[in-house]
């Protein structure tokens, strides 16, 4: 990695959700999950919580498949949806950057309670129905033998928030080459399709 890949650039709140979204477009996603994926990043980085290393964890690993925390995520959503009181999805082995997991654990805490991640070194993390995150010693960067439980812990205390995301050079530059392949390819169709069908000059 060069200097210029490891410094740091300000975006604002809707640059990075709009950016994370056409990356997982690019790779591979459905528009559905790839916007999924964007609001995912941007409730992390409201919470203060390091969404462009997970992000960036989860670019590298290959989007989709069994494994993809977002695709999980969003069918973790879908469960709770349906029936809030039914059973957990089970999470699967070797899940990367779980903590884009959060957010949809959330949404399952919202109409009350707390959703727990658990793992063989206990807890892993905790959403309560406010959003809050609380970690446990079994936090770790990939999700082995975890699973989901309904927890009774009580609210946590309001965590800082971060005032708006910072990404590096170099996580900039993969979320950038994803997003080209959602591009259109320039041709003389294309060119002449551009813009609005009418004028909006009054």
């Amino acid at each position: 990695m060069t200097q210029s890949d490891s410094q740091v650039i300000e975006l604002s709140f809707f640059e990075w959700r709009a950016q994370v979204a056409k990356a997982a477009r690019g790779a591979g996603l459905p528009w559905g999950h790839a916007e999924e994926a964007g609001w995912a990043a941007d409730w992390l980085v409201h919470r203060g919580l390091p969404a462009a290393d997970w992000v960036a964890t989860w670019l590298r690993g290959g989007v989709g498949g069994p494994t993809c925390p977002v695709a999980f995520g969003v069918g973790l959503s879908d469960c709770c949806a349906g029936d809030p009181a039914s059973g957990l999805p089970t999470v699967p082995a070797d899940l990367p950057a779980p903590g884009l997991l959060l957010p949809f654990m959330w949404r399952c805490a919202s109409g009350g309670g707390t959703i727990a991640l658990r793992g063989p070194e206990g807890l892993a993390a905790r959403v309560d129905a406010m959003g809050e995150v609380t970690f446990g010693p079994g936090w770790a960067g990939v999700a082995r033998g975890w699973s989901l439980w309904r927890d009774d812990a009580p609210p946590a205390a309001p965590g800082r928030l971060t005032p708006r995301p910072v990404v590096t050079v170099a996580l900039m530059k993969i979320l950038a080459g994803l997003a080209l392949r959602t591009m259109v390819p320039a041709s003389e169709i294309s060119r002449a399709d551009a813009g609005a069908a009418v004028s909006d000059n009054d």
